[in-house]
């Protein structure tokens, strides 16, 4: 591994204009900011980054844009979303041509219909297959239950273990399962990159041991990086507090339904002055007024400014 995957990686956002055309300057002033504010490197098209929403020129642009906009030095990892794993090696040569140090593979949706439970070997092999064909290091995704995408415990510690993957972006929120997949993560691979990914548990996941985290909130880098920090030197009441003002926010934004947290997230950093508007891609729509209401609200009494 040659950068450190340790620290706050935003899920970087995808700004538009009224006509969802992508302000690629904003982009990179977002960008920008955000390492200026702690953030130790970056995931590029991600499902935040409206990853299944933008062309593949789109995608290419928004890897270049970010490279070019904090440096040679910070870590960049492009996410990677195909159904068929011999797709897998082209994408990633592709995002390696554009800047990206390694990519996160993310689980085909056909997987949802039992693969875990009725064929894990196939998932296994999916991807062993994705990690063998990849131009750069791999990152693999443990997603949510409620997904049906949760790798059970044997196969998670085996795609841990295969050439190539370093580092998991880890989304299980129930802090039982996330102790669990800790412990096989570290008996399979001690070097992983763990890499929370869990909105409104960042508190119990950073005391239990994660390496840092690759979220959407994460565009809002100083709350976040706030909680980190004191987690990670020891200050417990430094991280409750951190976490305590914080979490108003990340419920505003990742209550359910979670089909709406991309467009309350981008109305969020629109509210905090970061971008020029919320606009989303279809079939995602804007912020409703109810919602910008509580996360206007929210953004104003927040202790530490966003």
């Amino acid at each position: 591994m040659t950068k450190q995957y340790r620290g706050v990686f935003p899920a970087i956002v995808a700004p538009q204009d009224e006509n969802n055309e992508i302000l690629w300057d904003v982009m990179a002033e977002l960008a920008r900011r955000q390492v200026t504010d702690g953030a130790a490197g970056f995931l590029v098209n991600g499902h935040t980054g409206e990853h299944m929403m933008l062309s593949g020129e789109e995608r290419r642009t928004a890897l270049r844009v970010v490279r070019e906009a904090v440096g040679p030095d910070i870590p960049i990892v492009a996410g990677v979303h195909v159904q068929a794993a011999w797709k897998f090696g082209s994408r990633a040569e592709s995002a390696a041509e554009m800047g990206a140090d390694s990519v996160l593979i993310f689980s085909p949706f056909s997987f949802a219909r039992g693969a875990f439970a009725f064929a894990p070997e196939a998932v296994v092999d999916y991807y062993h297959k994705c990690a063998a064909d990849s131009a750069l290091p791999t990152f693999f995704m443990q997603y949510r239950p409620q997904t049906n995408l949760m790798m059970p415990s044997h196969v998670l510690g085996e795609i841990a273990a295969l050439p190539g993957m370093i580092g998991i972006k880890q989304e299980v929120e129930d802090a039982i399962e996330y102790e669990r997949d800790l412990i096989t993560l570290r008996e399979a691979n001690p070097d992983l990159a763990i890499l929370t990914a869990t909105e409104r548990g960042l508190f119990g996941n950073y005391m239990l041991g994660a390496d840092g985290c690759t979220i959407g909130l994460a565009n809002f880098v100083t709350p976040v990086k706030r909680l980190q920090d004191a987690a990670w030197s020891g200050d417990v009441e430094a991280a409750r507090e951190a976490a305590i003002d914080r979490l108003p926010l990340a419920d505003a934004i990742y209550r359910p339904p979670s089909y709406r947290w991309s467009a309350r997230l981008k109305y969020a950093i629109h509210a905090a002055g970061m971008m020029p508007t919320g606009n989303i891609r279809s079939p995602l729509f804007a912020a409703t007024e109810p919602e910008r209401k509580v996360i206007d609200e929210v953004i104003a009494s927040m202790k530490v400014p966003v």
